[in-house]
Order: C-alpha cells, then structure tokens, then sequence
C-alpha cells in the first residue's frame, strides 16, 4: 500500500508541475519537468474486516515530501482499499484549488484526490 500511494502521490507532483508551467511552456506535454520529492509514506493498520462487511478497508496514510525549492512538507489522506489492491485516497483536509495558467483558471489541486493504478482497478 505505501509503495502504491508512493507512486500515485509521484504522478501528482508530475501533473503539479504540468499546471504550473507558464502557459508558453506547455505546448509540448510529455516532457521531463522538475517535480518534489517523496521523503516517505507511513500509514495505519487498516481495519480487520468482519465478517459479512463490506470488503472495502479505510485507513489513513502520511505522505512526507519535498517542494522543488527544498521545503518539506506533509500531506495526509484517507484511504479506501478495495478487495484485488485497489485504492482511493483523499487529502485531509482538503487541498485548495490551484491555478492552471495554461487555461487561466482555478483547477482541482493534482495531490487532492489519489488513485490506484494497478492493473484492473479502474
């Protein structure tokens, strides 16, 4: 689970770095960007599931990490981990919009909301 929620947290810093381009540098998507770092991910136990539950599992996670100028940070999330490894996260509390100046607008903040990528998990 912390490698995984490492990863997705990863991808968020990518896709932070894509909206906070000048808008003249994104004409070509896809290319390597200056991101933070992950210093770390610890989590909870999650709960043991009774029987005739529901297979879904909730637990909080801690993501540490680094901004491109060195500060370091925390962000936490609840986790809802589904039967087959399958996983969504939710920073608590919430991340504010960020400003996108490719479209000139407040978009949802990239670290905000994490999924599971693994292979059947949709």
């Amino acid at each position: 689970m912390r490698v995984d929620l490492g990863n997705a947290f990863a991808a968020g810093l990518y896709r932070l770095a894509v909206m906070s381009q000048p808008p003249d540098g994104a004409t070509d998507l896809g290319q390597a960007l200056p991101t933070g770092l992950v210093d770390g991910v610890t989590c909870g136990r999650p709960p043991a599931t009774r029987k005739g539950a529901s297979r879904t599992k909730v637990t909080h996670c801690s993501v540490r990490w680094q901004t491109l100028g060195g500060e370091s940070r925390r962000t936490d999330y609840r986790i809802r981990l589904f039967a087959g490894g399958c996983f969504d996260a939710a920073a608590r509390p919430s991340l504010p919009p960020h400003i996108d100046p490719t479209i000139k607008a407040y978009s949802e903040h990239p670290l905000n909301v994490l999924v599971g990528t693994e292979k059947g998990c949709a």
